[in-house]
């Protein structure tokens, strides 16, 4: 199975983004919406996976900053899919560990991150 990763920031690829943002774990939330029923807002709340409705993959980068990977509702394909987004995340940081960048590929990274960005805006 493979995997669009759906939370990443402007069409960046997984790889790009472990590189940028130097990621080096993965953690996975379980959650679901606490609000009364028929209630107009949710009230989303971190639970434990037999509880949970959906599912959310981050990658922790070297100074403890979460980003979102992939979201996931947890019905009978969620699991799987949220088997294959954590499994593409793993490998692509063991990758980005064999050749890890060093600080002028980080700041040129970031730079083109940022002038990407800017000109989507205009």
């Amino acid at each position: 199975m493979v995997i669009s990763c759906n939370c990443l920031p402007g069409g960046a690829s997984l790889h790009e983004l472990v590189r940028r943002e130097c990621i080096e774990r993965i953690d996975i939330r379980f959650c679901r919406n606490d609000a009364a029923e028929g209630a107009d807002e949710t009230c989303i709340i971190t639970c434990v996976p037999a509880e949970a409705e959906f599912a959310t993959s981050y990658g922790i980068t070297d100074i403890g900053e979460a980003i979102a990977i992939h979201d996931v509702d947890l019905n009978a394909s969620g699991a799987d899919e949220l088997a294959t987004a954590c499994r593409a995340l793993f490998v692509t940081i063991l990758d980005a560990r064999r050749d890890p960048p060093d600080a002028a590929q980080r700041h040129q990274a970031e730079q083109d991150a940022l002038s990407a960005l800017h000109r989507s805006v205009e």
